[in-house]
C-alpha cells in the first residue's frame, strides 16, 4: 500500500507487476479491492489501482467527479508517468472521461468498463437522492443489500450466492458521508456524450450481458461515437462483469493491451 496527498487529504493506491503503466478506477460503492480478479494482469503489465477519495483507505469525500478527476493527475503526477492506459468501472469511468476532457494527452489507450457517457435522467437523479436519504435515515446496510442485486446479473443472483455475498463484502459501508458524497457526484455529472467523438486513442469498451446498471446500449452508444473503439460483451455477467466472469474479462483486457506493444 502507498500513497499521496493532494490538498492535505492523503489518498492510497496500490502497484504491482511492471512494463506498460494501466490504471484501474474502481465504481461505487467499491474501492481498489474489486479489481483483486485481475491481479494476474500484472504478470504482463504494470498496474495501478487507487482507492477513490473517501473509499477504501483514502482520506477525505469527493466534492465532484472533476475532483476525483483531478486526484487521478495528482496521483499520474505523483508517479511521473508521461503516459499511460487508463481504465474505469462504473463511476471510474465517469471520472475517466472527466479526467479526459482535461488531460486526453495522457492516455496511451483507455478502458471503459461496464460504465456510460450519459448524465442521469431526471428520475436516475432522483433515484440517488433518495438513496442519500435512505443512507442517511437508517445507516447503509439496506442500501447497499439492495445495490448488490442490481450489480450482479439475474443468473448470478439465483445460482452463486457465494459470489453474491462475496460482491457485498466488497462494498464500502463505514462511511455515509463517503456513500453519500459519491451518489451526488455521479447524480451531478455532466452528458460526456460530446466528448466521446474526440477521442482518438484505441479503446476497449467492456460490458456484461445482463448489464442493468450500464446497459449494453448504452457501451453500444459510445463505440459508435469512438472511432477507434471495440465491444466486448462479457456473457452470463451483469454490471460487475470483471468479479462474475473474471477469466473471460481478464481475457478481453490481455488481447486488447498487447495490441499496444
Amino acid at each position: 500500500m502507498m500513497y499521496f496527498t493532494r490538498g492535505g487529504v492523503r489518498l492510497a493506491y496500490e502497484e504491482t507487476g511492471t512494463g506498460l503503466p494501466v490504471i484501474l478506477i474502481h465504481g461505487f460503492p467499491f474501492s481498489r479491492q474489486m479489481w483483486q480478479p485481475q491481479a494476474p494482469l500484472a504478470r504482463t503489465v504494470r498496474l495501478i489501482t487507487p482507492d477513490l477519495r473517501g473509499f477504501g483507505e483514502s482520506e477525505g469525500a469527493p466534492s465532484s467527479l472533476d475532483d476525483l478527476a483531478d486526484d487521478l493527475q495528482a496521483l499520474v503526477e505523483h508517479l511521473g508517468l508521461t503516459s499511460a492506459v487508463f481504465g474505469g468501472f462504473s463511476m471510474g469511468g465517469y471520472v475517466l472521461l472527466r479526467y479526459l476532457a482535461r488531460h486526453a494527452d495522457r492516455a496511451k489507450a483507455i478502458l471503459l468498463l461496464d460504465t456510460r457517457a450519459e448524465a442521469d435522467t431526471p428520475e436516475g437523479q432522483q433515484r440517488r437522492y433518495d438513496g442519500i436519504a435512505r443512507i442517511e435515515r437508517e445507516g447503509p446496510a439496506g442500501y447497499l443489500d439492495d445495490f448488490v442485486k442490481l450489480v450482479v446479473s439475474t443468473k448470478t443472483l439465483e445460482s452463486r450466492p457465494d459470489l453474491v455475498k462475496a460482491v457485498r463484502a466488497l462494498m464500502e459501508s463505514r462511511r455515509i458521508a463517503s456513500l453519500a458524497a459519491g451518489l451526488r457526484a455521479m447524480a451531478q455529472r455532466p452528458d460526456s456524450t460530446p466528448l466521446l467523438s474526440s477521442i482518438g486513442v484505441p479503446t476497449l469498451i467492456v460490458v456484461g450481458e445482463d448489464d442493468k446498471a450500464t446497459p449494453v446500449s448504452s457501451a453500444r452508444t459510445m463505440q459508435a461515437a469512438i472511432r477507434s473503439s471495440r465491444l466486448v460483451l462479457i456473457p452470463e455477467a451483469g454490471h460487475v462483469s470483471n468479479l462474475e466472469q473474471p477469466e473471460r474479462f481478464n481475457a478481453a483486457l490481455l488481447e486488447f493491451l498487447q495490441t499496444l506493444r
